[in-house]
């Protein structure tokens, strides 16, 4: 790929086929960080926060819970699949009290699955190589930089009620293409999170359609950026609060 082709592609959110996605400017990810760490820090002030964040990573770079966790004591549990990242993500973190580490993948099939490991770049990892493979632009030859490897996989629900972290208030999730299916293996009947975020821009109309309706029936307002979706339960904060939050978002991707 010659390098002004690399320098015009706008990214995997300029062809996404997600119902949430819209052309914005990429400022709209930095306000709408603003609002999600203020809903955070609101949250800190109220109690101590209960976490789960599933597709981790190492903690670093634009990881959304790692300063709140850190400053505010929240507790608990932080899953990675992938060894060298789930190394890195206990070294970042330390050793602090209530937080719990999980070296599995999550899916609906308890067992073992193929993980598609990027080199170099492990946090573009995902049991769909489709959806590693919409980043191909900014590669030379990405599928030769693609590992195979087999890890241990868990329901979310089954995990979380062994390890004793079933009534997270905040639960987010980034799986690269399969934050739809993680989604589902949680157990919404036993308790809501008053926060969610998962990852849309990979998701295609119908699972991201069908995303949006089902949380809408359990009871949560939306709000989104270029890649992110931040589900608010509405028995938790006030409606005129939401809607600003809302107003906030859409004003800025309309200018």
């Amino acid at each position: 790929m010659s390098l002004k082709q690399r320098a015009d592609w706008k990214g995997v959110a300029s062809f996404s086929q997600s119902v949430f996605c819209a052309p914005e400017p990429r400022n709209t990810k930095f306000i709408y960080a603003v609002v999600r760490n203020y809903i955070f820090d609101e949250l800190s002030r109220q109690e101590t926060v209960r976490f789960v964040q599933v597709g981790t990573n190492d903690g670093m770079g634009t990881d959304p819970l790692r300063a709140h966790v850190l400053s505010h004591g929240w507790r608990g549990l932080l899953i990675e699949p992938i060894p060298q990242a789930f190394n890195r993500l206990k070294a970042t973190y330390g050793a602090p009290s209530g937080v719990d580490f999980a070296n599995v993948a999550i899916w609906p099939d308890e067992g073992e699955k193929t993980l598609h490991v990027v080199k170099g770049y492990d946090v573009l990892s995902s049991f769909s190589l489709e959806t590693i493979m919409r980043h191909e632009p900014k590669y030379d030859d990405l599928r030769s930089e693609i590992l195979a490897i087999e890890v241990p996989t868990r329901r979310l629900d089954s995990l979380l009620l062994e390890t004793g972290h079933s009534e997270p208030h905040v639960l987010v999730v980034d799986t690269e293409g399969c934050d739809a299916i993680v989604l589902r293996t949680y157990d919404f009947s036993r308790h809501k999170p008053s926060v969610i975020q998962f990852e849309y821009v990979h998701l295609s109309a119908e699972a991201s359609s069908d995303l949006r309706d089902w949380f809408t029936g359990l009871g949560y307002a939306l709000l989104f950026d270029r890649h992110d979706v931040l589900a608010l339960v509405t028995t938790r904060f006030e409606v005129a609060f939401v809607r600003f939050c809302q107003d906030l978002l859409s004003t800025a991707r309309a200018n």
